[in-house]
């Protein structure tokens, strides 16, 4: 039978026992006297003021420190394939994997500056520039039972692999005529046949263990069931994979490496969660199914607004979104200076950047970009980026283009109406910037013919023959701000990235000195000097500057974000990042 005066639920259980206690406490208060009763009250208030002046004390003479424990999970666009840095740049996820799995040599901090990582100091460099000496860490342990040690044949393994084509490595061109030294088990040299102040960066690339791949053929490198069970000397090491019902990758965990050279991360645990698109990613969010993303903002629905519970930090990469000018496919007008300056004082990059961007991109002035080696200041105050649309009407009568009033459009002298095309992606934004740049074009009288191409398309047909007018396009320029791959006359055909027709006797002499000299103050003095004869020039009409926008949850601290090379780099610092705290004396 029920017993209906007893507790039936913790709560009832909670009050009967508190009754208990204050009817005890009662019983026992009776048994002292007054003055006994105002000598442990007194004695109880003693204690509490001695307890919180001790917490005062102790707070204002001790500081919070990072300790271990707590998770964060993060959302990802696409699936994993190779956790591998020799062919992980041609997938921005496996590319996100390998920057916390693996370990370079050197490693870029958050001001873009290069620092030691499993090397012990930064290289040392011969008198001609030609040879780099590299000495390891002592006592570097790969993770794994076997205890492993990380030593020079690793290095000189992972770089041979680069260079061998049956590796397929994107990152062969980077290690082309580079022979490799093993002058110990802790000393390796870099021997280059051409003095290169851009070489350095190559060395931040991840160093693979040797003992592991080395029976695996260049033929069955990309296939290994090892590129997605990566073992390297990176902070986290995988700890799980969970695949869908087609085999897919759903999720992958990963703990810290134990034998990080470094120290031991504070996160307990990182979980990376794989969807097929922006939007699914956005409503994993929303969800709640994931703490944090990251993405380049291309639309609108995707922006996430700053919030308490959320920490936004928007990250700059060194990639412009810009117009190249192809003077030698209409060189009536395209090949007077005055009709370049004119299309370029016509665009109102402002307008560009809050319409169609929601003010998610910056600015973006010439080739060096701002925060990189050689940036002049001065160029943003350049005519050519200058938005006055009365000046370019001026420009373009000096240059014998006259309105035709019946049309509105320009004619050259001959009566006939001066027409540009215009190509680009059908990427979201560049065609939405590309209907920007034909109306801003056309309200000074110049008529323009849009073609929106597929990547590939745009690609074969236009980019590789440089077979286009205009042309709006997206580079990244990389860590090292050397201009030479992007606007040196030799790079002018194919696979050269120079789309323009730029050719500058002057310039290129500078490239050339500047990139074969190691000086950080000639090489910025030289390029200081390609920027003033460039914006003479006006061979491109530069937009914007992407941004990462990347969003933690506000629980993570430690987290330490300037400008990055790629968006895998937001990881740099991550064995920093934590979530619990502990106090000691300052």
């Amino acid at each position: 039978m029920l017993d209906l005066q007893s507790p039936t639920n913790h709560e009832d259980r909670d009050k009967t026992t508190f009754s208990r206690f204050v009817a005890r406490a009662k019983i026992y208060s009776n048994r002292f006297s007054s003055a006994e009763k105002k000598l442990l009250a007194g004695l109880l208030i003693l204690l509490i003021g001695s307890a919180v002046f001790y917490e005062i004390r102790f707070r204002s003479n001790s500081i919070l420190v990072p300790k271990t424990g707590g998770s964060y999970t993060e959302g990802l666009v696409g699936q994993p394939q190779h956790i591998n840095p020799l062919l992980a740049p041609a997938n921005k996820v496996d590319l996100d994997l390998s920057r916390i799995v693996y370990a370079g040599l050197l490693k870029f901090d958050q001001n873009l500056n290069l620092v030691p990582d499993l090397a012990e100091a930064m290289p040392q460099i011969s008198a001609d520039g030609k040879e780099y000496t590299v000495k390891l860490r002592p006592n570097l342990i790969w993770p794994g039972k076997e205890g492993r040690r990380l030593t020079g044949s690793d290095v000189r393994f992972t770089i041979q692999a680069i260079q061998n084509p049956d590796y397929q490595s994107p990152l062969r061109l980077s290690w082309n005529k580079v022979e490799v030294q093993e002058i110990d088990e802790l000393t390796l040299k870099f021997i280059i046949r051409e003095a290169s102040a851009t070489f350095i960066a190559n060395l931040t690339v991840g160093i693979m263990p040797k003992h592991i791949w080395e029976n695996i053929s260049g033929s069955s490198f990309a296939l290994s069931n090892l590129n997605l069970e990566p073992t390297g000397a990176g902070p986290f090491q995988v700890d799980k994979i969970t695949r869908g019902r087609n085999g897919e990758v759903r999720s992958i965990s990963l703990v810290p490496n134990k034998q990080y050279h470094l120290g031991r991360s504070y996160l307990d645990k990182l979980t990376f969660r794989f969807f097929e698109s922006t939007d699914d990613l956005i409503e994993a969010y929303h969800s709640h199914d994931i703490e944090g993303l990251g993405f380049e903002p291309f639309d609108r629905s995707l922006f996430i607004e700053p919030k308490k519970s959320l920490q936004q930090i928007k990250l700059t990469l060194p990639q412009y979104q810009a117009v190249f000018i192809n003077e030698l496919k209409n060189p009536a007008p395209l090949g007077d200076p005055r009709v370049r300056l004119a299309l370029a004082k016509s665009v109102n990059k402002q307008q560009i950047i809050s319409d169609i961007y929601g003010d998610q991109v910056g600015e973006a002035y010439g080739p060096i970009l701002p925060g990189h080696l050689g940036y002049h200041e001065q160029i943003p105050g350049a005519p050519m980026n200058i938005y006055d649309l009365e000046g370019a009407k001026k420009l373009l009568e000096e240059a014998g283009w006259t309105v035709d009033p019946a049309t509105g459009f320009r004619k050259d002298k001959l009566d006939r109406t001066v027409t540009l095309s215009l190509v680009t992606n059908d990427f979201s934004p560049n065609v939405r910037v590309a209907d920007a740049l034909k109306q801003m074009w056309e309200s000074i009288g110049i008529k323009i013919v849009l073609s929106i191409e597929t990547p590939r398309d745009l690609e074969e047909k236009y980019i590789r023959p440089r077979n286009f007018e205009l042309l709006l396009f997206s580079e990244n320029v990389g860590a090292d701000p050397d201009p030479y791959p992007f606007w040196h006359s030799a790079q002018r055909r194919d696979p050269g990235l120079n789309f323009t027709t730029f050719a500058n006797a002057q310039a290129d002499r500078l490239l050339v000195e500047a990139r074969g000299n190691v000086s950080a103050v000639v090489r910025a003095q030289k390029y200081r000097q390609f920027q003033e004869i460039f914006v003479g020039v006006v061979p491109a009409i530069f937009l914007t500057r992407s941004l990462y926008v990347y969003n933690l949850p506000a629980k993570i601290q430690g987290v330490k974000l300037g400008t990055v090379v790629t968006a895998a780099d937001r990881f740099a610092d991550i064995r920093e990042w934590y979530i619990e705290t502990r106090r000691v004396k300052k």
